[in-house]
Formats: structure tokens, C-alpha cells, sequence
């Protein structure tokens, strides 16, 4: 990206597949971070807990992980930093979260940029909607829930019983927003997770 040495940074789209209309995130990432960085990245940009395994697909490779806050490393043991994977403008990326529900975000790399001084990175430029609730069902679940609160009907989302979700204003599923997305609040969380570290 940069001829004098500096790091460069990549603009992300990263988008969820299967719904409509769409959730995405638009990030400018450092070439430097690590592929459990860009992971990271993506729980907060799009409000998940990182409570459930995920993988990268790219290259027709998979990097995946055994268990939660684990690290990709390559044969020799070494971190995977995204500049390693030579990444192209146009490539796209499949990060895949929570196996059960399957959640599939396609990340496309829109653009190689300059690192600005002074700019703290990774960083949220845009985006649309909230993210979906962990463990809603996947794509089809998350349709049902948007049904539900359209027609005030979430107490019946998983049947009949309405102990299933309560009677508590303050329950997650009753207070979802699905149009509710906050630059200032992503890029808030973003800078407590990255405040220690230098790139993931």
C-alpha cells in the first residue's frame, strides 16, 4: 500500500448474508491487524457477544478456530495478520459465526488507503441497522422476530407460552431496534477493545 514504509489500511464492506434489508458495516482496518483482530472488529461493529466459535474463508482456505478467544496462527506458529493474505481490492472474505445459527458476513475489500496521522484505528465509517440478537435462529429466526415486533406479537416467537420470552419490558427481544445502529457507539467499543493492543 504505502511505498515509504508506513502501514497501509484496507476499507471493508462487510455485509450479513440472507437478510434484507441489509445489515453492513463499513471499516477501515490496518494492514498489520491480525485475523483474530479483524474478528473482534466484526463482534463489536455488528453488536455480537463473541459468544459462539467462528472462521474465515478465503483463498479456499479456512481459518477456523477450536474454541473461543483462540488465536489463527500458521504452521510455524506465527499470528496471521491480514497483510499476510495479500489481499486484493474487489476480494471478497467469508467470516462465518455461530455454527447453530450460521451466520455468514461477506467481507469485501473496497480499497487500499493510506494510514491518516494522528487516526486511531480499526475504525466504523458507515452502516446501516442493528445487528441480530445472539442465538435468534439465524436468518429465518431473525425474519420471525422482525414479524413479531412489526406486529407486536414477540411474546409468541418461539409459541404459544409467553413465558418463552417474558413479561419483562427490559427482555433483549422486546427492546430490540432492528433500524438502530450507532457510529459513535461502535467506534466508542472499538477503541476500549484496541486501546491496549497495536493491530489485534
Amino acid at each position: 500500500m504505502s511505498d515509504d514504509g508506513a502501514s497501509g489500511v484496507y476499507r471493508l464492506k462487510v455485509s450479513l448474508r440472507r437478510i434484507s434489508p441489509m445489515i453492513w458495516r463499513r471499516l477501515l482496518v490496518p494492514e498489520e491487524m491480525t485475523l483474530f483482530g479483524l474478528h473482534r472488529t466484526i463482534q463489536i461493529a455488528f453488536g455480537w457477544e463473541d459468544y459462539h466459535l467462528h472462521a474465515f474463508k478465503l483463498h479456499g482456505r479456512r481459518y477456523g478456530t477450536t474454541w473461543t478467544g483462540e488465536r489463527h496462527r500458521d504452521a510455524t506458529g506465527k499470528e496471521i495478520a491480514l497483510v499476510d493474505l495479500q489481499l486484493r481490492v474487489r476480494q471478497r472474505i467469508l467470516y462465518e459465526y455461530d455454527f447453530g445459527d450460521l451466520w455468514e458476513h461477506e467481507i469485501r475489500v473496497e480499497d487500499g488507503l493510506e494510514r491518516e496521522a494522528g487516526k486511531v484505528y480499526p475504525i466504523c465509517i458507515a452502516g446501516a441497522r442493528a445487528g441480530p440478537p445472539e442465538d435468534i435462529g439465524g436468518p429465518r429466526g431473525y425474519e420471525v422476530l422482525i414479524h413479531r415486533l412489526r406486529f407486536g406479537d414477540v411474546e409468541r416467537l418461539f409459541g404459544d407460552d409467553e413465558e418463552d420470552i417474558g413479561e419483562d419490558d427490559d427482555d433483549p427481544l422486546r427492546v430490540f431496534e432492528p433500524e438502530r445502529f450507532s457510529r459513535r457507539e461502535v467506534n466508542a467499543a472499538l477503541r476500549r477493545e484496541f486501546s491496549e493492543t497495536s493491530g489485534g
